[in-house]
């Protein structure tokens, strides 16, 4: 006869899974939808992704958006993303916890989480000083993270003005909030005459960018705390000349930076890559290592780190947005990975798969997936027993025979709520 399983193991194995076998789960029982639907859940099932580098994949945007998964590198998915006007492609503006943060070729924004399919549509934000007639996000930095304090997904955008006629940061910056469903003004962030292009990097809750104070100065990077709503500065490893150039980056949940020689420097051309093993600690900065052209096969015009793997202790690399390559710590060495169908010229971003969603209301959504035709959705009904198996792995039953796998140290079938197998 079946016997339920404690609670708390239940929990455990299910934050182990994949979002889509959760959402699969969801039809087992009332039980299993409310469990899997609670915050404390989703936080949990977050949590366990992110401390064990599992559940991860990267974001290729080129023309489209793609996925790639981490852990197989295999050939991209193509994402179907719910604000796609037909007029030529779409921007990510940030990434946090399995969310992105989209602009369309028609100035929409909206958050989107790729794995549940569940978004959120922004309310345009109305400049208070703004000196080109284009549209707000055309010439805006930006940046997308997580209050933790006061559990708050933030999106911030900060538009260009003018210094002295030389373009610079305006203290017109705006401050999206999930929870307050609102944009509101953000007041003394200081002007800068030149900053990094793209998207805000964000690390110990915070978000970041590369600016200077003055024309041909001493470049440091400014990060703006999501939780206190202040800025600080945060001073970089060494002096910026014109050899090379820097782009911030987060890997391994440290700042970081690439410093990449330009490639009229023959001499030194090559790609370090450093990382702030203490935030806010200058004298923490560190080299992990340094990539040269000749060390993988076809040139490149730069090197990005994407992503640690920490289970090989490995970092794929993104090289001049055409290919990647996977670089190994331990015996120091790069090699290039083939992904076929890999788009030309792509930008990329790790994202998790991840349960977070916006707390409901009239302004979320889910867009419908494309379904192929003839093809019929299928639901658990009901689970078995534990059945210890010779193989590792967890095998989940539904009622019409077909048989769902879970990898762990255990290949077992699961009896939980056996009062509740009506959903």
């Amino acid at each position: 006869m079946a016997t339920s399983l404690p609670l708390e193991i239940i929990v455990n194995l299910l934050s182990r899974l994949t979002v889509k076998d959760l959402l699969r789960f969801r039809s087992v029982c009332r039980a299993w939808r409310s469990l899997i639907d609670s915050p404390n859940f989703i936080k949990l099932h977050l949590s366990h992704s992110m401390e064990t580098a599992t559940n991860l994949g990267l974001v290729l945007k080129a023309d489209e958006l793609y996925w790639v998964d981490a852990a197989t590198l295999r050939s991209p998915l193509r994402l179907h993303h719910p604000i796609d006007d037909g007029g030529g492609g779409v921007e990510v503006l940030g990434c946090c916890n399995g969310v992105l943060a989209l602009l369309n070729s028609s100035g929409v924004v909206a958050l989107w989480n790729p794995s549940t399919r569940r978004y959120r549509k922004l309310p345009i934000s109305h400049p208070d000083h703004f000196p080109f007639p284009v549209g707000v996000f055309e010439f805006s930095t930006t940046g997308f993270g997580y209050d933790s304090v006061n559990d708050d997904y933030k999106l911030l955008r900060m538009l260009p003005g003018r210094k002295d006629d030389i373009l610079s940061l305006c203290p017109d910056v705006k401050l999206y909030s999930v929870k307050a469903k609102t944009w509101k003004t953000v007041n003394g962030f200081p002007s800068y005459y030149g900053y990094q292009a793209g998207i805000g990097i964000f690390v110990n809750e915070a978000l970041h960018w590369l600016v200077c104070q003055e024309p041909n100065s001493y470049c440091f990077i400014v990060g703006f705390d999501l939780v206190t709503e202040e800025h600080r500065d945060v001073l970089l490893p060494f002096y910026q000349d014109g050899r090379f150039y820097i782009k911030l980056l987060e890997l391994g949940g440290c700042l970081s930076l690439v410093k990449n020689y330009r490639p009229e420097h023959k001499n030194s051309e090559r790609a370090e890559i450093w990382v702030m093993k203490e935030y806010g600690v200058q004298e923490s900065w560190t080299k992990l290592f340094s990539v040269m052209p000749s060390d993988v096969t076809g040139a490149f015009d730069y090197a990005l780190p994407v992503l640690h793997l920490k289970s090989s202790d490995q970092v794929v690399m993104n090289l001049g947005g055409e290919k990647f390559a996977l670089y190994d710590m331990e015996r120091k060495r790069i090699e290039n990975v083939t992904i076929s169908g890999t788009p030309n010229d792509f930008k990329s971003c790790v994202c998790v798969g991840s349960l977070v969603g916006f707390d409901g209301g009239d302004g979320e959504k889910t867009a419908k997936p494309k379904q192929q035709p003839g093809r019929k959705k299928r639901g658990l009904n009901w689970c078995c027993e534990w059945r210890p198996r010779r193989k590792a792995r967890d095998v989940f039953w539904d009622s019409s025979g077909s048989m769902f796998i879970w990898h762990g140290k255990l290949l077992m079938l699961v009896a939980v709520f056996p009062f509740a197998f009506r959903a």
